[in-house]
């Protein structure tokens, strides 16, 4: 029993590692991880408002109030005052004065578990604009060889990749716009959703962390944790009723929430998430434009990928790559090894220097056409199967 479990997590893994990647480290720490994150912490947030006590109310005598008056108190919203830790023993708890105090109301809470599934959605969706456009053509194109580097039929394979390669001269630039455009979409998002969160948290969350950081190097006199003040973990509920003689009485009572105890841990960790992720995606966007920008830096990227000392004839070759090819090759050369790498850089800049320019501005149905090649590949490919 032990081991077919083992087996199948083992099976998993491997399906997991057996992978094209078409993207990026950074790319993933989007839809993989920050989505992860935000699924996470939807669950735990919406177990602790549905399976456990999402709010929990008491009157004058420390009495638990009705189960009706905590329905009432969850759904109207409650509210805490800017008292400090002078004036009373709990912050944002005391008489209200209306003169001098400032009322502030928490309806937040209750969306809390909606917002979060909704920040993981947007996460995704890059990917997911991106996958559907890549289409697997990567996947595709190298045939099984980017998991199995000493096929039987890796010559062959190869040498289709260097044909598609040289039918599509010219042809890729939609591949590699798209991917910078999903990348400046990512950077797009985080900072979308930090002014998101912090319209939902009425203006408090862009200086959470940083409020967060300064209370942990204040001395202790004029310490105070600025978490209790944007999720307090007890506020103030009033609940008006008609008494027996009809006369309007007001109930004051005490509210706790627990979720805010998640609330304060999840956002704040969210916050500094946020500011590095927005950080690292901002230097990817602009290494990006500097790859696009520099040949040179091109020219030693796929040099680098393929272990190849500096060649004239290559140089020339990768230099005169239109950008969306130089993408495509990229691609090649993340997923297959080296030397397979290696064949098919050196393969395809004979073919096409050889061919010079083999670039056809108008859709010819013959067999150098990158969509007939890459047609026959997946027919070839279901075929063996």
């Amino acid at each position: 029993m032990v081991l077919n479990v083992v087996g199948s997590v083992v099976g998993l893994v491997k399906v997991r590692l057996l992978h094209t990647e078409v993207d990026n480290y950074i790319f993933r720490l989007h839809y993989r991880w920050t989505t992860t994150f935000c699924y996470l912490a939807c669950a735990l947030v919406a177990a602790s408002d549905y399976i456990g006590s999402a709010i929990q109310c008491m009157d004058g005598q420390g009495q638990s109030v009705a189960k009706g008056f905590n329905t009432y108190c969850w759904i109207r919203s409650t509210y805490t005052l800017n008292t400090t830790k002078t004036e009373d023993a709990f912050y944002g708890l005391g008489n209200t004065h209306l003169n001098s105090h400032q009322v502030t109301h928490h309806a937040y809470y209750q969306w809390v578990p909606f917002f979060l599934f909704f920040q993981g959605c947007l996460f995704y969706l890059p990917h997911l604009l991106w996958k559907s456009i890549e289409g697997k053509m990567a996947d595709t194109l190298m045939q099984g060889l980017q998991f199995n580097s000493m096929d039987d039929e890796r010559v062959q394979k190869k040498d289709n990749i260097i044909k598609y390669l040289k039918s599509s001269w010219g042809r890729n630039g939609r591949y590699s716009f798209v991917y910078l455009g999903c990348e400046v979409l990512n950077f797009v998002n985080v900072i979308g959703q930090m002014f998101l969160l912090n319209a939902f948290f009425d203006g408090a969350f862009m200086s959470y962390g940083s409020e967060v950081l300064n209370f942990a190097f204040e001395d202790d006199e004029s310490r105070y944790d600025p978490m209790v003040e944007t999720f307090p973990r007890t506020t103030k509920c009033d609940f008006y009723y008609y008494g027996p003689g009809g006369t309007l009485q007001k109930l004051d009572a005490l509210c706790v929430l627990p979720q805010n105890i998640l609330n304060q841990r999840i956002f704040v960790i969210m916050w500094f998430w946020f500011v590095i992720l927005a950080t690292v995606t901002a230097m990817e966007v602009v290494w990006r434009i500097m790859v696009a920008l520099s040949p040179m830096v091109r020219v030693r990227m796929l040099e680098h990928r393929g272990k190849l000392p500096a060649s004239p004839h290559l140089e020339q070759f990768i230099r005169r790559l239109h950008l969306g090819d130089y993408f495509l090759l990229d691609i090649l050369g993340r997923n297959l090894d080296a030397l397979n790498f290696k064949d098919v850089l050196l393969g395809a800049a004979d073919a096409i220097q050889d061919n010079g320019n083999s670039y056809k501005p108008f859709y010819e149905g013959d067999d150098d056409d990158p969509l007939v090649l890459k047609r026959r590949m997946e027919t070839d490919e279901t075929t063996s199967v």
